[in-house]
């Protein structure tokens, strides 16, 4: 990852923005310990960028400045280039400089695959434009101070004298700096027709340009399927001992996990070779390398058991992959405190179960089972750096999460007894998954609800046409989540993973992975009156099960913030956070 930052000023005295540069700058750098370097633009724009080196040759220097911009970029393109060892972020601006006009800047950016924020000055147009990808995967922030000065950045820590949002990655949004000052100082060219947040966000600041439309050439042509979980399951009586033996009797199953493994292997492919062939300690020097250079969030489940098990093709056999695993001291409302900090978190059970599975498949590769645990002290010690780096985030969950993501990333820990940092530069999450198969706790209620609902009214609980009703309500549950996991998980998960000078990559996200699971109905999916372990994300277990993995296909799903026990169950996930300062 990247720290990429840009002040504009109403006033042409970009000094200003020195101050909140200054605020943030140490957040902005740790995304980037590789360079970093400011850049005035016309007394009227600062620009600031932070470099973490993973595409091409050699380190491209952020900002870029050329004849006809001003760039600076955060993000891997994963697009198929003439020459894939060149820097991504060159090519980028060598696409920017032969677009004409906004709409092909719009068709440029709407089609780019990967995650990606972007900011950069055409100085023809004397426009800035800036966008996210319109998955949300990677963090933009846009603040206005109270004297009408705008700024977005990567991070928004603790900007004094400023109301600060998170983007919403609705398109390609630009501000005229001859019009700044205006009432209406910021368009958008949508790629999606919902955009809701930005209303409040901007009042009456925005201006929204729909005239230029586009169809995204992602996933290319997919078969749709006609089966589904209930009717093939329906007369089966063999379902105690073999589900997932009576599943792969059908070829229509069979098709699906193996377009479903191929396209998240590529996934997995592109996020582990595009990077540079280094770790933390050898980067500098650029000698060889046979330390972890791919961690991965493992606590023990499918989601990420998967990921490991595909990563385990495309690492080199003499280089170990890192699998953190994160456990916290419990919260204790005791005035006698426990002598001994039991360690043995739902997480650690099952991510060693796991480990043993991995160990069994690939014996030949070297896991390194990463064992993070972190006290009361420690956490409330890095609380402030969290919360800035949640921030404008607030809320239990989202602290809750922050922390145990940002103290995984760290990568401080124990391996095979002995005090152990990883060197890891990437960082694989299973994010996407339970959103995309139906893994959360309010699919399995919204299915259930609706199918006992039209039960009582009609007494036919069991009919096809209830459990289509059932279907339907969770197709909704589906979608509602999906909209909404930009605004929820993601940004706050990269500035909190990169803050370690860690690039956070999701393979369950990737363009094509995501197009071809969004294909299948909530049916072929999941089939929730299977039970917990077996009927959320039944579609992925079921590509588990075909990978050999036996046993981690049938794991329970559990939150990370439970898992690791870093929650306090008696809170409320949605109230404003004090858990960090207790």
């Amino acid at each position: 990852m990247c720290g990429i930052f840009c002040y504009i000023c109403t006033n042409n005295n970009s000094s200003v923005g020195e101050e909140t540069l200054e605020s943030i700058e140490n957040l902005l750098r740790n995304r980037g310990p590789n360079y970093e370097s400011t850049l005035v633009y016309d007394s009227k724009v600062l620009f600031y960028g932070s470099v973490l080196w993973h595409q091409g040759v050699s380190l491209c220097k952020q900002p870029i400045e050329s004849d006809h911009t001003v760039l600076v970029f955060n993000g891997d393109i994963f697009q198929k280039r003439e020459d894939m060892n060149s820097s991504d972020t060159l090519w980028l601006l060598r696409k920017i400089e032969a677009s004409r006009n906004e709409t092909d800047l719009f068709n440029l950016l709407a089609c780019l695959r990967g995650p990606f924020s972007v900011i950069f000055l055409r100085k023809e147009e004397n426009r800035i434009y800036f966008a996210r990808d319109a998955v949300g995967r990677n963090s933009l922030l846009i603040g206005r101070k109270h004297d009408g000065n705008i700024f977005i950045s990567s991070v928004g820590g603790n900007v004094p004298s400023s109301v600060v949002y998170e983007l919403p990655p609705y398109g390609l949004y630009f501000i005229d700096l001859a019009s700044v000052n205006g009432s209406e100082s910021v368009t958008l060219l949508p790629w999606t027709d919902d955009c809701r947040e930005l209303d409040q966000m901007f009042c009456s600041s925005l201006t929204i340009q729909t005239a230029v439309k586009i169809q995204t050439p992602v996933g290319g042509n997919i078969t749709q399927y006609n089966f589904n979980f209930h009717t093939l399951l329906l007369n089966e009586t063999s379902l105690d001992s073999d589900i997932f033996g009576c599943l792969f009797k059908h070829p229509e199953i069979q098709n699906v996990c193996n377009q479903l493994l191929g396209t998240l292997r590529n996934a997995v492919e592109e996020r582990i070779t595009n990077t540079t062939q280094y770790c933390k300690m050898c980067l500098e020097k650029q000698s060889e390398c046979i330390h972890p250079k791919i961690g991965i969030l493992f606590s023990g489940g499918i989601d990420c058991t998967i990921l490991a098990l595909l990563a385990d093709e495309f690492v080199p056999t003499n280089c170990p992959i890192d699998l953190m695993n994160v456990a916290f001291e419990k919260v204790s409302r005791a005035k006698v405190k426990p002598t001994v900090i039991e360690w043995n978190v739902p997480d650690r059970v099952t991510g060693l179960a796991s480990l043993d599975e991995l160990r069994r498949l690939r014996p030949n590769r070297v896991w390194n089972f990463v064992e993070i645990n972190v006290n009361r002290c420690e956490l409330n010690e890095k609380r402030k750096i969290i919360s800035n780096l949640v921030f404008p985030l607030r809320n239990v969950l989202d602290e809750s999460l922050g922390a145990a993501l940002w103290f995984a990333s760290r990568g401080v820990g124990q391996k095979n007894g002995e005090t152990y940092t990883s060197p890891c530069r990437v960082l694989l999450l299973g994010s996407g998954a339970d959103e995309l198969f139906g893994g959360y706790t309010r699919h399995k209620a919204a299915f259930e609800r609706n199918l006992l609902g039209y039960a009582e009214k009609s007494a036919t609980e069991h009919s096809p046409h209830a459990y289509q009703k059932a279907y339907e309500a969770l197709e909704e549950e589906l979608n509602l989540d999906w909209r909404r996991l930009p605004s929820r998980n993601l940004a706050r998960d990269d500035r909190v993973i990169s803050d370690n000078g860690v690039t956070p990559r999701t393979p369950y996200l990737q363009e094509d992975f995501i197009a071809l699971v969004r294909s299948l109905k909530a049916s072929q999916r999941c089939y929730h009156p299977l039970g917990p372990g077996i009927g959320d994300k039944l579609m992925l277990r079921l590509c588990a099960y075909k990978l050999g993995l036996t046993q981690a296909c049938v794991l329970r799903k559990r939150a990370l913030q439970f898992g690791s026990r870093i929650a306090d169950r008696k809170q409320n996930a949605s109230d404003r956070s004090t858990y960090l300062e207790d």
